[in-house]
């Protein structure tokens, strides 16, 4: 732990908002199996994992409204500057550009709406807000410990809902995110009851690796965006599995001083996020270029590079500042 933060935690973000880029790009199936299993419930789960816990309700107000600004307004911006970017490089109409954008903020989904695609990867962020109230809310009403139960039955009904239709603000992917969350703070409760030293730890550790490559290897992996969860309980496990295998083997990553890089990239997934969001790759330069594993490796490049450049004008402004 460095400042307050977890480091291999920030590496396991780090490999996941890598992976979301390629999975976006690469068509091969088992590769997408793989990142899919995991990666973008690995978010979730971190959150619970790293979250303090939310036992009164002024503490909940203020929770709630920070992540407000940084998690459901920011992704209407991004909305909105996706739209601007249709507007100026596709030519696209003001008047339907902004009905894109009205409606891509209300549902907060790519598709199910009118085919709604200026959503792109803000879904998340609405989502994760939403899974935040929802989780902090019920920590300050209900023990934790029975958070697991309740948000297990409300995910169920959302996975049900959501095989039928999809709701505002994809409300039906909502109570999934939270369990997740949920999980995440469980598993840091029991970390210190965990010894995969041990005989029964690594027993245990075994099954959770073997139950993984299982499933990856019929193809089951879960997407949250475009609600597939094949065999549903299953891809869930599996999404936890993952993540599981993912953090241990992050923390290994954690003590080897050439991963420092990972670690700066996991502390800034949110930066990363938007820069993949607004990088012009749908709206105009992905098209020029024929073969994937190309445009994955030129957009991997533009993205770390827009983000090095944020970063250090984030440093000039606050070195400025000092002065």
């Amino acid at each position: 732990m460095k400042n307050g933060r977890i480091e291999w935690v920030d590496i396991a973000k780090a490999i996941a908002i890598i992976l979301m880029v390629v999975g976006h790009e690469c068509p091969q199936r088992s590769v997408i199996t793989f990142i899919f299993s995991f990666h973008m419930p690995l978010f979730f789960i971190m959150s619970g994992y790293t979250a303090g816990k939310i036992t009164t309700w002024s503490k909940f107000f203020n929770k709630s409204k920070k992540n407000f600004i940084m998690t459901w307004l920011l992704a209407a911006l991004m909305i909105i500057l996706l739209g601007f970017e249709m507007i100026v490089v596709q030519g696209k109409g003001v008047a339907h550009t902004l009905c894109l954008d009205l409606k891509g903020i209300i549902w907060g989904s790519n598709y199910g709406v009118d085919n709604l695609n200026n959503v792109g990867v803000m879904w998340f962020l609405i989502v994760f807000f939403w899974a935040k109230l929802l989780y902090n809310f019920l920590e300050v009403i209900v023990p934790n410990k029975y958070n697991g139960l309740l948000l297990g039955i409300l995910s169920y009904f959302a996975f049900v809902i959501s095989s039928k239709m999809w709701l505002p603000q994809a409300f039906d992917i909502v109570p999934i995110a939270a369990f997740f969350m949920w999980t995440g703070s469980y598993l840091k409760s029991i970390q210190s009851k965990l010894d995969f030293n041990t005989t029964q730890g690594s027993l245990l550790l075994a099954a959770i690796f073997i139950f993984w490559i299982a499933m990856m290897q019929n193809y089951i992996y879960i997407d949250m965006s475009v609600r597939h969860y094949p065999l549903f309980i299953f891809s869930i496990l599996e999404a936890i599995a993952g993540t599981i295998c993912i953090s241990l083997i992050s923390n290994c990553f954690s003590k080897i001083g050439e991963f420092k890089a990972l670690k700066i990239i996991g502390r800034h997934t949110l930066a990363v996020l938007c820069i993949h969001h607004l990088d012009l790759y749908w709206l105009w330069w992905g098209s020029s270029i024929s073969k994937w594993y190309f445009a994955l490796i030129l957009r991997l490049l533009i993205d770390l590079t827009v983000l090095f450049l944020f970063l250090m004008f984030k440093k000039y402004i606050k070195e400025r500042k000092v002065k």
